[in-house]
Order: C-alpha cells, then sequence, then structure tokens
C-alpha cells in the first residue's frame, strides 16, 4: 500500500478530568471531559470531550475522578447536529498513569483495591465466597478439596 493512502486517526494526549458523567448513552459508553495545556508563547487550555467504553472505564474507574492527570490514547470522532454543527470529541482506547504505559502497553494486569477493600483485578472485584458448611453441596466441595490437599501436607 502506498504510504501516501494511509488514514492516520490515533492520538495520544494527556490532561486532567475536569467532569465525569456516569450517565451513558446506550449503556456503551461514558462522557468526561479533560484539560489539555496548548504549548504556544501563551500557555492557554484546550477542552476537550471524550468518550470511553463502558468496560474499559470499569477498569479504569480509579483513574476517572476530578482534577486527575492521566494519559489517553484514542481516535478523532464527529457528528452534525441538527443545527448544522460540527461536533468533535475523542473515542477512548487506552487509558494509563504515564506516557510510557500508553506508549508501550501494560506488561500486567491491572489491579486495584474498591474502597471497601475488595481487589479488583482488570475490572472484576474479587469476592470471597466462604463456605457454607450448612450446605450439603458446600460440604462435599470442602471435602473434596481436603483430600486433593492431603498429598501436599
Amino acid at each position: 500500500m502506498n504510504e501516501e493512502n494511509i488514514n492516520v486517526n490515533e492520538l495520544t494526549i494527556s490532561g486532567t478530568i475536569n467532569r465525569v458523567c456516569k450517565s451513558d448513552f446506550e449503556k456503551e459508553y461514558i462522557k468526561f471531559g479533560m484539560t489539555i495545556k496548548k504549548y504556544s508563547k501563551r500557555e492557554e487550555k484546550i477542552y476537550t470531550s471524550l468518550n470511553v467504553k463502558s468496560d474499559l472505564y470499569n477498569i479504569y474507574k480509579d483513574l476517572f475522578f476530578k482534577d486527575n492527570f492521566i494519559y489517553i490514547k484514542g481516535y478523532m470522532n464527529s457528528y452534525i447536529d441538527k443545527n448544522k454543527i460540527i461536533k468533535s470529541f475523542i473515542t477512548v482506547t487506552d487509558v494509563g498513569e504515564s506516557y510510557k504505559e500508553i506508549m508501550n502497553g501494560k506488561a500486567t494486569p491491572y489491579i486495584r483495591y474498591d474502597p471497601d477493600g475488595v481487589m479488583v483485578w482488570n475490572g472484576k472485584r474479587c469476592e470471597t465466597d466462604p463456605w457454607d458448611f450448612n450446605n450439603p453441596e458446600d460440604v462435599k466441595k470442602y471435602k473434596e478439596l481436603v483430600s486433593m490437599l492431603k498429598e501436599f501436607k
């Protein structure tokens, strides 16, 4: 393919979150806004609107709070509204706490803790499920587990 014919639409930006709209449209995206510094002779600010898929938001939701500085990888999107005005926004494909994380990818799973102390592994809570010894099925599973582990004592 001729290099002049390649359509490049990916971008990388960093900035401070200025709002997060918890209400999503069609349960697929979460909207949030960022303030980005424009580097010129006068330090100016740019405000942009972004969409992040709910799945990605749930993995990194502890990064999505007001005044947090984050790095974003995504692509430009736009539409023309009913007044014939072009509306632009960025659709996020990756989120990180550092530029290196965004450019090189994440080497390990993303682990965090919810406010109630439960570990969250890539957006999924790791809840403990204690044995119910009044339930015959749990008693049976427990006995099977104990017998399997006997050889390691």
